[in-house]
């Protein structure tokens, strides 16, 4: 198992086409970032506040992992590949592998962005007259924005196998997270807030403007929600008999 869990995770980092995989993970908090020009009002804000505010569109990063952990398995598919991996490790330890490996890669790049953005946040809070101040709030943001990761890269994964097909599955993590759940939280907020990519976007900023849910229904939720898609994945690739 951990031979094929190395391949995946080296399989999920070779190619020049993994490059748009890192573009999307970037664009996603980046996203949330310029949609709402008031993030970069921080008159009266000390530099704790303020660092915490622009922390925490890392909470989108759930959303870019859910598209890496997918990657793995709609990748193989775009390229008629996956009938040979299937056949050479069995669905069993495939299905295990790429959920496994698709979680590391996407806790991987995840640090790698948490790194390059609390850089450009101390770039942006000095030229303020702020400094980088990183308060409870701000490690809460960071902790809750991996725990995020590691549900997002398992619905990804789950709903890649489920979809199997890359266009699809690209719809279904990023469109609709991006476009119809945060068109549902400004019109109504009580029914978005369960849905799977706000829920995910909780665990790191629970509560967010009075629509979130808070950390502990949406962690259990989160929970839910990847469980029970990585249930009906391996089901439905279990009675494909593959």
């Amino acid at each position: 198992m951990k031979g094929v869990i190395r391949s995946e995770v080296v399989r999920a980092v070779s190619g020049s086409s993994v490059l748009a995989v890192y573009v999307v993970a970037v664009l996603m908090p980046a996203f949330v970032l310029f949609s709402d020009g008031s993030r970069f009002d921080l008159e009266g804000l000390d530099s704790g506040a303020a660092t915490a505010w622009l922390l925490e569109p890392l909470a989108w990063c759930a959303v870019s992992a859910a598209f890496i952990g997918a990657y793995g398995v709609t990748r193989e598919c775009y390229y008629a590949s996956m009938d040979r991996t299937l056949t050479g490790v069995g669905f069993r330890r495939a299905f295990s592998g790429k959920l496994v490996a698709g979680t590391l890669v996407a806790l991987a790049v995840s640090v790698c962005i948490f790194v390059f953005w609390t850089a450009g946040v101390s770039v942006l809070l000095l030229r303020n007259g702020l400094s980088l101040s990183l308060t409870a709030d701000a490690w809460r943001i960071y902790g809750g924005a991996l725990l995020g990761v590691v549900l997002g890269a398992l619905i990804g994964g789950a709903i890649g196998w489920i979809a199997r097909n890359y266009y699809v599955t690209a719809a279904i993590v990023l469109v609709l997270p991006m476009v119809l759940e945060l068109a549902l939280l400004r019109t109504a907020p009580e029914l978005a807030r369960f849905s799977p990519g706000l829920v995910l976007a909780a665990v790191s900023v629970p509560g967010y403007q009075d629509r979130l849910l808070d950390f502990a229904p949406a962690l259990g939720i989160g929970i839910v929600w990847a469980a029970g898609l990585v249930a009906v994945a391996w089901f439905r690739g279990s009675r494909r008999g593959v």
